[in-house]
């Protein structure tokens, strides 16, 4: 069989994957991933990369990081066309601006801001829409999710008798509040995997079979 170079399978794998009218006019990009057809490429997933430590201070970028990110980059395409869908995308330019600034201010100056941009190859608009496709899908999953999840003072009981040793003997009183805002993160996170499981079980979800990295 015919070993065709690099470039040559990733433009065949492109025109598979998309029809002719699908494609942008001009091409400077590595499509890795398609959700709906809303394609996510190399550079997008580097940027999340860089964000990710700036905002975190993630870990090195393997090839493990990278996939995990990819995934992560999936549900949030996914989050979005739905926050869309039932136009709970209401993020305004102040908001992202806001978001923006926040940002901004975990550097210690200007420059150093401008230099993270230019090391990530990446403008301040495109950072705007990754903050804001951030943003939307926070407030969809408190509208669409976590309002929805109940927790009540007997779960609450429960969970503070069956784990005595994460309260160094302190009272239920004490630790009530902090017990419930716990037990909700975990059921809003439970419920929020089952809604993506069946996001992703009616998606469209294409993955360009090349390696996400020349190791």
């Amino acid at each position: 069989m015919r070993a065709y170079p690099l470039w040559l399978r990733t433009i065949l794998f492109l025109i598979l994957l998309f029809p002719a009218s699908a494609l942008p006019a001009e091409f400077v990009d590595h499509i890795i991933a398609a959700v709906n057809n809303e394609v996510i490429t190399w550079s997008e997933l580097q940027q999340t990369l860089g964000l990710n430590r700036a905002v975190g201070g993630g870990a090195a970028d393997t090839v493990k990081v990278e996939a995990e990110t990819l995934q992560g980059l999936i549900n949030r395409r996914l989050l979005v066309q739905e926050a869309r869908r039932l136009k709970f995308a209401d993020v305004s330019e102040q908001d992202i601006t806001a978001e923006v600034d926040a940002f901004k201010k975990r550097f210690p100056s200007e420059k150093a801001f401008s230099d993270f941009l230019a090391g990530m190859d990446m403008n301040v608009q495109r950072l705007s829409r990754m903050l804001g496709e951030r943003l939307i899908v926070e407030r969809f999953v408190r509208k669409k999710i976590s309002l929805f999840v109940r927790v009540d003072r007997d779960d609450a009981q429960q969970y503070f008798d069956t784990h005595p040793a994460q309260f160094n003997g302190k009272q239920f009183q004490e630790v009530y509040k902090s017990i419930i805002a716990l037990l909700a993160e975990q059921k809003t996170d439970q419920a929020l995997a089952q809604y993506l499981s069946d996001l992703r079980s009616k998606a469209d979800i294409r993955l360009n079979p090349l390696r996400l990295r020349d190791d």
